[in-house]
């Protein structure tokens, strides 16, 4: 599910800027688009996001916080927390969303300010999103 790839610059900073590539989980039977048809309550979506360079972790910071606060005043957003791998040049973050509803995100997500937003992004950052409900395992979790 590869997004469009325009990029755009700005004064301040000469960066390209563009809209993530939004990909699939390599192997997952199930697309991310498809995933959020499914009406389910109490969902958590986990956001890997892989960045061309570790230089663009201050742009997809500058970045992320926008998003992220656009999304906290959305209906139905309960949690976020932003994470990045460990080691001095890393280049990947990790994002993990508690929402409480799929219909609750769908919404935010598709909203027509949210898009324009979410193409600002260092150029050639690619996210892989993925969207879960918790299960119960006997004796060690409960759903």
């Amino acid at each position: 599910m590869a997004s469009t790839t325009a990029t755009t610059t700005t004064k301040t900073d000469q960066r390209e800027r563009a809209r993530p590539n939004f990909l699939d989980i390599p192997g997952s039977t199930t697309p991310f688009l498809q995933e959020t048809n499914n009406d389910t309550h109490a969902v958590t979506i986990i956001n890997t996001f892989v960045l061309k360079s570790a230089n663009d972790a201050d742009l997809f910071l500058e970045n992320w916080l926008r998003d992220a606060n656009y999304m906290k005043k959305q209906y139905g957003m309960l949690s976020t927390q932003l994470h990045r791998a460990v080691g001095e040049e890393s280049n990947v973050f990790v994002n993990i969303v508690s929402w409480e509803s799929t219909e609750a995100f769908r919404r935010a997500f598709h909203n027509p300010e949210f898009q324009m937003h979410i193409g600002n992004f260092p150029s050639g950052t690619d996210v892989f999103p993925v969207l879960l409900k918790k299960i119960a395992v006997p004796g060690i979790c409960t759903a």
